[in-house]
């Protein structure tokens, strides 16, 4: 070691000493997360698989005097809230409508077993529940229409179309997802 590389060793040493700081401070971290600690609710949380839901047809009919639920699908839907990290889609064409959907989805106690009141989306078109949902990106969709279903094929990973032959209902279409 002399004058000439000694600046250089110095530098070396320094830069080494750092990577191998951070190198050993992320692992630390992953291990405490593994282990459990206070955050390990959020981070579990971040670890659920994105899913989104088209709610008319598969949970809600529509007629002539408002929203009503459809109760053979009530069960599976809070299976895949509880599960997953869910994203709903509904279509509506006001404000009256739309609340009347998110008092519904109250009443059955979606918003108790995971489903987040931020991630109730509502659209006036099937177009834009297509576009919403390409933007949303989920591993999975869940939808009624045949035309949104086509429309949305490979643009998203899976898209399940309720009421097909190899999904006939939304309990067999959610099944594999927990």
């Amino acid at each position: 070691l002399n004058k000439r590389t000694a600046p250089y060793f110095i530098w070396t040493v320094v830069a080494l000493a750092c990577a191998l700081y951070f190198l050993l401070s992320r692992s630390w971290g992953r291990q405490s997360c593994s282990e459990g600690y206070r955050g390990a609710d959020k981070a579990a949380s971040r670890k659920r698989v994105p899913v989104s839901l088209c709610l008319d047809g598969l949970i809600l009919t529509k007629d002539s005097s408002g929203c009503r639920l459809i109760e053979a699908a009530v069960g599976p839907f809070l299976e895949i809230c509880a599960a997953c990290e869910a994203f709903t889609i509904a279509l509506v064409q006001d404000d009256d409508q739309e609340e009347s959907v998110r008092q519904l989805l109250q009443s059955i106690g979606a918003f108790d077993v995971g489903l987040r009141r931020h991630r109730v989306m509502f659209s006036s078109t099937s177009e834009g529940r297509v576009s919403m949902v390409r933007q949303l990106q989920p591993k999975i969709h869940f939808e009624a229409l045949e035309s949104v279903s086509e429309a949305l094929a490979g643009k998203v990973p899976e898209v399940r179309l309720v009421g097909s032959e190899p999904w006939p209902t939304l309990r067999e279409a959610a099944q594999g997802l927990g």
